[in-house]
């Protein structure tokens, strides 16, 4: 039994990790992830803390207005 409710409890960490691998396939998620990345690049280009966080969001927000462009 207890291998069972281990199967099944690793059944359900599977699902959710693929829930998530689909929200990163989403506009939204790439948006974030590149946000991390850029702030982590920032950082280590030596900007500050609040430089880099606001650098990064800035970039983010530019390429998610990018990918979310209407069409007329």
């Amino acid at each position: 039994m207890a291998i069972l409710n281990r199967l099944l409890h690793f059944l359900k960490l599977l699902e959710e990790l693929v829930e998530f691998g689909e929200f990163l396939t989403t506009p939204l998620g790439s948006t974030g992830v590149f946000c991390l990345l850029s702030y982590q690049a920032f950082a280590l280009m030596g900007c500050d803390v609040t430089t880099a966080t606001i650098l990064a969001s800035t970039a983010a927000l530019t390429l998610y207005c990018t990918m979310n462009r209407p069409t007329y």
